[in-house]
């Protein structure tokens, strides 16, 4: 059975079930909320894994899961934007918005990939880069290899 895609490109798995990941995920059993609806609408989940990328989130079936939602993980008061790339039954695959890949960053203005140009060719407006960090100690510090 192939995955629901949402978005092209960016599915786990794609109908002939290769991977198409971008970074490494990482397994954890950590509650979650997602919330859409300008934060009026939250219902719990289970965070299966995590990358800097995106999640793979446990949801019941019968709740409804918008195209694009916020994301708060754990105690983390933080609330990430993501997009639902697919759903298979209670699994759903999402996408962090917040996550800026190498792609997108070649056209950052302010990004040392980027073409040398000069300042007054780029926008006065402030652009700025995120970078994934590794995942914090206080949930890494329960997987079997530290």
């Amino acid at each position: 059975m192939s995955a629901l895609i949402y978005e092209e490109g960016h599915a786990a798995e794609e109908a002939d079930g290769a991977e198409r990941r971008i970074a490494p995920r990482t397994k954890v059993l950590k509650r979650a909320q997602v919330l859409f609806n300008n934060n009026f609408s939250v219902f719990d989940c289970v965070v299966r894994n995590i990358s800097s990328t995106g999640a793979l989130l446990t949801i019941d079936e019968a709740a409804h899961l918008p195209k694009e939602f916020g994301v708060r993980i754990g105690d983390d008061r933080t609330i990430r934007p993501a997009r639902l790339v697919y759903r298979r039954g209670t699994f759903a695959g999402i996408r962090f918005l917040d996550f800026v890949d190498e792609e997108e960053e070649l056209t950052l203005p302010n990004s040392p990939m980027a073409s040398a140009a000069p300042p007054e060719a780029h926008p006065s407006q402030t652009i700025a880069k995120l970078v994934p960090e590794p995942l914090p100690r206080a949930l890494t510090r329960h997987f079997r290899w530290n």
